[in-house]
């Protein structure tokens, strides 16, 4: 087990290898209106997910058996050709309108009749499909995340949460609770779904609060407040220091449990530094002292 200044020394190692990493070419990034902004290579589209693909490939085997069922079914009540009963099939599910092949018997009309029905079944089934498709967030939530950028680059005098642990959840929770603007960021994608599902006005990043392109996108430099509430103090302390560099406007409040590393918070520039295991401590003392 590292010590904590060790463990301070390697995060800062880290921090400026981390720096020089992003003045390479693969991970460059532009300034646009004095936001950073990430260049996303051309190559990043919208790709469609697994499921939607299964979805897709259980629609072409339907309408591939429906059209064998059409052309044996013309071969089998008109007596047909397989080839006329083909083209028979085609011009029947696709409704473009062409002349019949040959006229049609009454028991002829009534299976053109249920497979028309049939065809357009299957197209309500694919637009109900298609449009669940992009409510639901089935391109991996790339529509949702890039709407949520969006809107927050327009937030000013919000409040950034690094760190959705149960100290960042009682911090949104409070503030949700006021409708004040909060940008929540953490690591965990799965985490941050559960508190969008009970919060869904709260604005979500998954990444790294010590990253500083994930601090852009959460438009820190019109952030008023950031609280720094990771579960690794080093990571704090980092955050704090990143943040004191994009500017002094910034309310930074951190959370710590090591003594030491608390006051090298506060030699950074945090404006308040808790402890919640001096709170609850102090707290169980007051208790038994009342």
């Amino acid at each position: 087990m590292l010590a904590p200044t060790d463990q301070i020394q390697l995060g800062l190692a880290a921090r400026v290898w981390g720096r020089l990493h992003r003045l390479l070419p693969r991970a460059s990034a532009r300034v646009l209106g004095g936001q950073y902004c990430r260049q996303e290579p051309s190559s990043q589209l919208l790709v469609p997910s697994n499921h939607l693909l299964l979805r897709l490939l259980k629609l072409l085997a339907y309408l591939g058996a429906l059209v064998v069922l059409g052309t044996c079914g013309y071969v089998l009540i008109e007596g047909w050709s397989l080839l006329e009963g083909f083209y028979m099939t085609v011009i029947t599910l696709s409704t473009v309108g062409y002349t019949e092949v040959r006229e049609l018997s009454p028991l002829g009309r009534s299976f053109t009749s249920l497979l028309i029905f049939t065809c357009l079944l299957t197209m309500t089934i694919w637009t109900a499909a298609l449009t669940s498709f992009v409510v639901e967030g089935d391109l991996g939530g790339r529509f949702l995340q890039r709407r949520m950028l969006r809107m927050i680059a327009k937030l000013k005098g919000h409040t950034i949460v690094c760190g959705a642990g149960l100290m960042g959840q009682a911090v949104i929770e409070r503030l949700m609770k006021r409708n004040e603007p909060v940008v929540a960021i953490d690591k965990d994608g799965q985490l941050l779904a559960a508190l969008r599902r009970r919060w869904p006005r709260l604005l979500t990043i998954c990444g790294s609060g010590t990253d500083e392109l994930t601090l852009a996108q959460a438009n820190v430099l019109e952030a008023r407040y950031v609280v720094a509430a990771m579960g690794s103090d080093v990571d704090n302390l980092l955050l704090a220091i990143t943040c004191r560099d994009m500017g002094d406007d910034i309310h930074i409040f951190a959370r710590s449990n090591d003594a030491s590393i608390a006051n090298r918070m506060r030699k950074a520039g945090v404006d308040e530094v808790i402890s919640p295991s001096q709170i609850g401590g102090s707290r169980v003392a007051e208790l038994i002292l009342a």
